[in-house]
C-alpha cells in the first residue's frame, strides 16, 4: 500500500504508538514512546495526539507526507509508518526518526 493509505488505516485505530529517536551523533539516543491517536487536520497535516492526561506532551504535528515517509506491515511489527528527517546544522549529522505503529515496541512488553 501507499504511505497515504497506511496513514488512513492508522487513523482508524483506537490506539497508535509513536516512537521517536535520533540516529547519528556521538551518543546513543534514548527512545521516546507515546500512546495516542492519529488524525489528518484540515490543512492536510498529520497530527498525533498523545494520551497524556493533564500534563506532558499534547501531541505532534507531523506535517504533510514527503518523500522521506515510508510504510510497511509485518506480522510482528504490525502496520507502521516511518518518518526520517535530517537535522540541519548538526555536526556530526543527526537524523530524527519517528515511527507510528499499531504494535507497542517490544522493549515495553518484556
Amino acid at each position: 500500500m501507499a504511505v497515504s493509505d497506511d496513514l488512513r488505516q492508522l487513523a482508524t485505530q483506537d490506539v497508535v504508538y509513536l516512537s521517536r529517536f535520533y540516529l547519528g551523533g556521538q551518543f546513543p539516543s534514548p527512545a521516546e514512546v507515546f500512546r495516542g491517536r492519529l488524525r489528518q487536520a484540515l490543512s492536510g497535516n498529520w497530527i498525533f495526539s498523545a494520551f497524556t492526561g493533564q500534563n506532558g506532551v499534547v501531541g505532534f504535528n507531523l506535517g504533510a507526507i514527503t518523500g522521506t515517509w515510508t510504510s510497511g506491515e509485518t506480522p510482528a511489527g504490525g502496520l507502521n509508518v516511518m518518518i526520517s528527517t535530517q537535522i540541519l546544522l548538526s555536526n556530526p549529522p543527526v537524523t530524527e526518526v519517528i515511527v507510528l505503529t499499531t504494535v507497542i515496541p517490544a522493549d515495553f512488553t518484556e
